[in-house]
């Protein structure tokens, strides 16, 4: 493998330096005065990481299915959506 690709380890890093970045997003328990379109940009980070996420953990696997290569197809394409958010 070069040098130039990225591993399971650096990419679990990864995840969870976005996943941080983005929690003060999870906080709903207070109005904060945010507009629509800060609440809507809100919600498509929060999906973009929840896609990688599910993409990241879904790959790891051993061996895949039918449902589990839908399920990496579906992840996939929600991240692909909400990425230009970032």
């Amino acid at each position: 493998m070069n040098s130039g690709t990225w591993q399971d380890k650096e990419i679990r890093g990864m995840i969870r330096i976005l996943a941080m970045n983005c929690a003060p997003i999870l906080d709903c328990s207070k109005d904060d005065g945010k507009t629509v379109a800060e609440n809507a940009s809100d919600k498509m980070v929060m999906g973009g990481v929840w896609a990688l996420c599910e993409f990241s953990l879904l790959v790891s696997q051993q061996n895949h299915s039918s449902l589990s290569l839908k399920a990496l197809d579906d992840a996939l394409k929600r991240f692909y959506q909400k990425k230009n958010i970032f």
